[in-house]
């Protein structure tokens, strides 16, 4: 390490590395992160994460269980059991394409066909010893708090709050609810007009890149043949896996293993992948014009026509895909049951992520 550091360093700690090389090392660098960046995976917006987390929220069946329910990185319910001693082996859930490498209990589950059924009595107790009323009620104030502890749950609060918070101001303002002038009014619905379009350029052009990506996973599943074709629908859908399952023909290596009810939701039409991602994308696009509106025009030039088109779009068509991740998303949550995981020594570890 020295004799490296001594053949880039000269006497006075100038760098003899050639400039191509440092700056080769710096592309590599960036292209790195910006992979990792990618594989991040937050979701595609704010309504289909709001949709996912409302069809994958704790049922009665989670409520008044006797194990621990928490929620992921999402926001999607996960349930938490301590009953240990009970279970022959941690219980492993995946219904979408399998992850890169395999865990020591994967490896000797069962393959399951579409639709099968395994034996639940791996999951009796899971279920047994549900808690009383009282201690359920008890309950719901600790599991809200453990929904806005999770990055997506607390994210969407906030912005929620925010939205409803300057959209009901600027309701009001246009109904002319209050004492202020004329001039004074027209300023104030300025600021929450601006306000409530940098709200939606924050989701519309912060998600841009993963939106972007998506899209081009999907012109290469619909273009393309062969492995190229198959694998772009296999990102997608372990992208999508909280609402979206996959025909058992688009994968050779598609396996779906074990869920907490014993059961495995059926494949989803494709045409409901095409319609969330292009939604997404136009969502974006019409932000841009929104936001052309709102950034070329002042409040006295300003056409009526342009803002309202573009945020009517713009809304419609996040809302059509928080509707479709939603919809799809409870009934995967309905038959499938909630994500598990196991105590394993003094830690909990997640045996299905996404």
């Amino acid at each position: 390490m020295a004799d490296d550091h001594s053949a880039a360093v000269d006497r006075r700690g100038r760098s003899t590395m050639p400039l191509f090389q440092a700056g080769r090392t710096l592309r590599s660098a960036s292209i790195s992160s910006a992979a990792r960046l990618l594989d991040f995976n937050p979701a595609a917006g704010v309504w289909q994460a709001t949709g996912t987390a409302i069809a994958h929220a704790p049922n009665f069946v989670d409520l008044t269980s006797s194990g621990e329910v928490a929620f992921d990185f999402h926001a999607c319910t996960v349930r938490r059991s301590n009953t240990q001693p009970a279970i022959e082996r941690p219980i492993p859930r995946r219904a979408t394409a399998p992850a890169n490498g395999h865990g020591p209990w994967e490896e000797e589950d069962p393959v399951l066909p579409l639709g099968a059924q395994t034996d639940r009595g791996h999951y009796s107790d899971l279920s047994a010893g549900a808690v009383s009323w009282s201690d359920t009620c008890n309950r719901l104030p600790l599991v809200v708090w453990e929904f806005l502890c999770t990055p997506t749950g607390f994210f969407i609060t906030v912005y929620c709050l925010n939205v409803i918070a300057w959209g009901a101001m600027l309701f009001f303002l246009l109904l002319n609810v209050g004492s202020m002038t004329k001039e004074q009014k027209e300023v104030w619905i300025e600021i929450d007009s601006q306000i409530l379009n940098g709200l939606f350029c924050l989701t519309s052009w912060g998600l841009a890149p993963w939106r972007i990506r998506d899209t081009y996973w999907l012109l290469q599943w619909r273009l393309c043949d062969g492995v190229k074709s198959r694998k772009s629908i296999e990102k997608l859908a372990k992208r999508n896996a909280s609402w979206f399952r996959l025909q058992s023909s688009d994968s050779d290596e598609l396996t779906l293993q074990t869920t907490l009810t014993g059961k495995v939701a059926p494949p989803t039409s494709e045409w409901k992948m095409d319609f969330v991602i292009i939604n997404m994308l136009l969502n974006t696009l019409f932000q841009v014009g929104m936001a052309a509106f709102m950034w070329c025009y002042n409040r006295h030039n300003r056409p009526s026509y342009g803002v309202g088109l573009f945020i009517g779009l713009g809304c419609f068509s996040s809302l059509l895909a928080g509707v479709m991740s939603w919809w799809e998303g409870r009934k995967v949550k309905r038959i499938e049951g909630s994500l598990v995981e196991d105590i394993q020594g003094s830690q909990y570890q997640v045996v299905n992520t996404v």
